[in-house]
């Protein structure tokens, strides 16, 4: 008979799970320039053990973090100063679990914190496919709490009963190596362990994504006993970064390798010896503050090549530190099994397994989508188009749910949108292109930003006869969907997010590749956030092109589209071939733009 689980692994896994939750609802609230807080509350793991004791420390700083996680589904408690301490609360808690984990077994304990880890990272994972990639942190209402509910319990229990198993008071040699965490964790949040990322760089589902990212925590159980030589581990983390960054067919690959190897560099880590020399309390709050720096420069900047950088050369700095800081006797280069007990192996596995099962009966237990509309009898179509915000409502909360609601409303046929984001950390990983793709049936035509993490998204049930998308100067995109109507007629249409900013020479730049995209079809209407005022110059010049406003026509001009500040700056123009009835802007907080939404004939 197996014997049960020591509470220890479990609650760093758990721990690791709040701590990933914290970090991207640090990343969707945060700011660089606010991140001192989050550093601060994380070294205070160094004063907690003086204080209280090593034993006292890691529980009070779990119970405090059970408490963060019960009013995290409350939007009033998501201020960003609160955010910040909670983050560095976190990882500071984790820091304290993962240095009692490591300290319980001599040889056991650092093999037994880096598998608890990944074991986190992966039912992390799992939840939040379970809820089509919706950051479980930030549902408000019933289900919030009781997800809460549903984290914070285990969280509570397996620290009281670590608390009651645990023996002594001292803080346990070591250094400042449990640091390491935080560009680990920010690396999986953002990176490795990001599916909605994944599944947008190589154009499979979410679920696949989390099958491939699945498999890599299976493989890395495994492969914690085994000890991979070290040289060849240290250059596959790096590599899958870059991997994941610029080869999108490979990112799954490079996902499940990262994934697999990233819990044998920690273990690596949490067995070497990275001390200040001035005693372990000093260690601990270097450690604290050091891991929320690392976490912080992964999770918060919003520019993809800066993250690629920093993801880099955090992975790098790892891989170095566990290479080459070995702890007394841990040469890392063994071959033998794990010595520690039965179930700190095998559960570990059965868990894993697990994890790998959950994507496919998620995805073949959600119910059919609907359909946009089809009627489109005598050449008439609804055309919709919105600047989304990154599917981040004007308080900061992720709305998936109402964009679709305001979709559903309009009764649109063709549907644009801009700032649409596939696994930014800025919407908390959310895919919001898979999202509406599960939920209506449609099918859709994206253009990538040069971000690679947002872009302009479009949406039809309607026969798609020709689709094509392309990037225009200064880093954004448009998309072009053909689609047949009714009656037999075809009609094109276009969607772009020109560069924003007073200066008019970048957006007339790319005007030229645009209007060349848009082509000489009179049936052609181009749609989105052009960022451009009436009587620009870049509106003269569409202008200029043959292209006639919905708004001027049958609107009211004077209204603007955009709010903080209030301006005009959306769009839906058409070329010879068409004209406009019953346009409408619809007020709602779900973005700082509002949908434009008109009835379009071909005539």
């Amino acid at each position: 008979m197996i014997p049960a689980a020591p509470p220890l692994p479990l609650l760093t896994a758990v721990t690791t799970l709040v701590t990933l939750e914290s970090l991207r609802l640090w990343g969707t609230t945060g700011t660089v320039a606010a991140a001192v807080p989050a550093l601060c509350a994380a070294a205070a793991a160094g004063p907690l053990p003086w204080w209280l004791g090593s034993r006292r420390a890691a529980t009070s700083a779990a119970g405090a973090l059970v408490v963060a996680r019960l009013v995290a589904p409350f939007p009033a408690a998501r201020t960003v100063p609160v955010v910040a301490l909670v983050t560095g609360a976190a990882l500071a808690a984790l820091l304290l679990v993962v240095r009692r984990c490591t300290a319980a077994d001599a040889t056991g304990g650092p093999e037994s914190a880096a598998r608890a880890v990944a074991l986190g990272v992966g039912a992390d994972v799992a939840l939040r496919l379970a809820l089509d990639l919706l950051d479980p942190v930030r549902r408000g209402g019933f289900t919030g709490w009781l997800i809460a509910l549903f984290v914070a319990a285990p969280l509570g229990v397996l620290a009281w009963r670590a608390d009651r198993e645990a023996t002594g008071e001292t803080v346990a040699d070591g250094g400042a190596e449990p640091g390491l965490l935080g560009p680990a964790l920010g690396l999986y949040a953002v990176l490795l362990a990001s599916p909605g990322l994944i599944a947008a760089r190589a154009g499979i589902s979410p679920a696949a994504a989390g099958l491939w990212i699945a498999a890599g925590t299976v493989l890395a159980v495994l492969l914690l006993p085994v000890r991979l030589p070290h040289r060849a581990a240290v250059a596959v983390l790096p590599v899958a970064v870059l991997v994941i960054a610029w080869l999108p067919a490979l990112s799954p690959v490079a996902a499940l390798a990262g994934v697999a190897v990233l819990p044998a560099l920690l273990r690596r880590a949490l067995a070497a010896r990275l001390g200040t020399g001035r005693g372990p309390l000093a260690d601990l709050a270097l450690a604290g503050a050091g891991g929320a720096l690392g976490a912080t420069l992964l999770v918060l900047p919003d520019g993809f090549a800066a993250l690629v950088v920093c993801a880099a050369l955090a992975a790098l700095g790892l891989a170095l530190a566990a290479a080459f800081h070995p702890a007394p006797g841990d040469p890392g280069t063994s071959t033998g099994a794990g010595t520690g007990p039965a179930a700190d192996r095998f559960v570990p596995l059965v868990v894993a397994a697990l994890l790998l099962a959950v994507p496919p009966p998620l995805a073949a237990a959600r119910p059919a989508p609907d359909p946009l509309p089809t009627d489109t009898a005598g050449g008439v179509y609804r055309l919709l188009t919105w600047n989304v915000h990154g599917a981040v409502d004007r308080d900061g909360e992720p709305a998936p749910e109402a964009i679709l609601e305001v979709i559903e409303e309009s009764r649109a046929h063709v549907v644009v949108l801009q700032e649409v984001p596939r696994g930014a950390s800025g919407a908390g990983g959310l895919d919001l292109a898979a999202w509406l793709e599960r939920h209506l049936d449609v099918e859709t035509v994206w253009a990538r930003a040069a971000d690679r993490q947002t872009g302009n998204l479009v949406l039809t049930s309607l026969p798609v006869r020709e689709s094509a998308s392309g990037g225009l100067p200064g880093g954004r995109s448009w998309a072009r969907v053909e689609v047949g109507l009714v009656d037999g007629e075809q009609a094109r249409v276009v969607t772009t997010h020109l560069d924003g900013g007073s200066d008019p020479d970048t957006r007339l730049e790319q005007l030229g590749p645009l209007l060349r995209a848009t082509g000489d079809d009179p049936h052609t209407v181009l749609a989105g956030d052009l960022n451009a005022l009436p009587g620009s110059p870049e509106i003269d010049r569409l202008r200029d092109a043959g292209f006639r406003s919905a708004q001027d026509e049958n609107g009211d001009p004077d209204r603007d589209t955009a709010v903080s500040p209030a301006r005009r700056v959306d769009w839906i123009l058409g070329a010879a071939g068409v004209s406009f009835a019953d346009f409408r802007l619809t007020d709602t907080r779900t973005s700082d733009h509002l949908p434009l939404t008109t009835t379009v004939f071909l005539n």
